[in-house]
């Protein structure tokens, strides 16, 4: 049975943003678990920063040869692969006893990740070529929503006595779903002709050295740095710094993910009628505001932190469809390219923040993302300089 190709689509674009759910649910278990790991394998700050590193370190690696992968075989096979990586990843975190065996999982969690992330965002700029700001926000609220529901469930887990492994003892069969849906897929469209994504055959080379296109990369690099070190640390910077409870603090960072999956639905709306550089300028520079509200002292500050989420909704989804627009003919390998600096920005942040962390105290070590983001911003205002002259 052949299935027309907008049917086909319309199954590629639900896995797609399935796909992005359990993205957004496996990778930000790793903030509010992380005071249970710490203390159960009795890991000082150091120690939890470099299992971090593995898990971008991971991505990192994964970027690279998913993009190569995607570009040859196509997005729905870079897709499946990275379900079923993603699938043994979290049957081991279920089962996991020993320290020794949570750096290669995190490194499994980061190859899928990444793959995930190469894969649907491909997958989705080629069926909606005119509005893939619209469709790439809207692929991204999906991220926010499983980044949402995952400390919200961890708080509650963990809140009632139970440990961490049973959060991925719940997630394994909703995530066993994800491959299914491609395999499902690809049986039903077998002998059906493939569209792979085409890189452009002229100057393939070159546009990597486009000055326009490495300003996306810094840009990237840093408010990933800043997404992630704040999500993975916010929950033991209130646990510690700013006397909440642990699910307490999984609640906020459960309303932060919440706040960035309603800004991206918003901005789905908005962000091509208002234009990618000013939404980016305007949306980094809230976010900025917010975060130095919430880390003035006092507890009550501390309740504006989850609002940096509404401003950071647009930013990656926005930067990934202007560097579609701007590089139409080389997608999978720009893709591949920025986010192997979301992966580096993703190692670094968290990493510099836990080591701040473990030196000075999460007090003062938190804050440090606000570098991340001001840098984002000063970026920002030189690619705009770029594309007026």
């Amino acid at each position: 049975m052949n299935l027309n190709k907008k049917r086909t689509a319309l199954i590629v674009t639900i896995g797609a943003f399935y796909a992005f759910l359990l993205f957004g649910f496996t990778d930000n278990l790793k903030g509010p678990i992380l005071p249970a790991l710490l203390e159960e394998f009795n890991l000082s700050y150091a120690q939890g920063s470099n299992i971090l590193l593995l898990l971008y370190l991971g991505f990192m690696v994964s970027i690279l040869g998913s993009g190569f992968i995607a570009g040859k075989y196509g997005n729905r096979n870079i897709l499946l692969l990275a379900g079923l990586i993603l699938s043994g990843a979290v049957a081991g975190m279920s089962l996991v006893q020993q320290q020794v065996f949570l750096y290669p999982l995190y490194f499994a969690v980061g190859i899928a990740i990444a793959a995930i992330e190469i894969g649907a965002n491909g997958a989705i700029t080629d069926i909606y070529h005119e509005d893939s700001g619209k469709f790439l926000n809207l692929l991204a609220v999906f991220h926010g929503a499983g980044s949402m529901i995952a400390p919200w469930i961890t708080g509650v887990i963990l809140g009632k006595g139970m440990s961490w492994q049973t959060v991925y003892k719940w997630s394994f069969f909703p995530i066993l779903c994800f491959p299914l849906i491609f395999i499902l897929l690809k049986m039903i469209t077998h002998g059906e002709k493939v569209t792979k994504p085409q890189d452009g055959k002229k100057k393939n080379n070159q546009f990597f050295f486009n000055k326009n296109l490495m300003l996306l990369a810094v840009i990237i690099f840093l408010y990933v740095s800043s997404e992630i070190s704040f999500s993975s640390w916010l929950v033991d910077y209130l646990y510690k710094a700013r006397t909440f409870t642990i699910e307490s603090a999984a609640i906020m960072l459960t309303v932060f993910w919440g706040l960035v999956m309603a800004g991206r639905l918003g901005a789905s709306f908005i962000v091509d009628k208002i234009g990618y550089m000013k939404s980016l300028i305007i949306a980094i520079s809230l976010a900025i505001v917010s975060f130095a509200v919430g880390i003035l002292p006092g507890k009550m500050f501390a309740y504006i932190l989850p609002l940096t989420g509404l401003f950071f909704a647009l930013i990656f989804p926005t930067a990934t469809a202007l560097a579609a627009g701007l590089f139409p003919e080389n997608k999978a390998k720009v893709f591949s390219f920025l986010f192997f600096f979301a992966g580096l920005g993703g190692l670094a942040g968290p990493w510099l923040v836990g080591y701040s962390a473990n030196w000075f105290g999460i007090a003062a070590g938190f804050p440090l993302v606000s570098i991340f983001m001001i840098g984002t911003l000063l970026v920002l205002f030189v690619l705009k300089g770029n594309e007026s002259n």
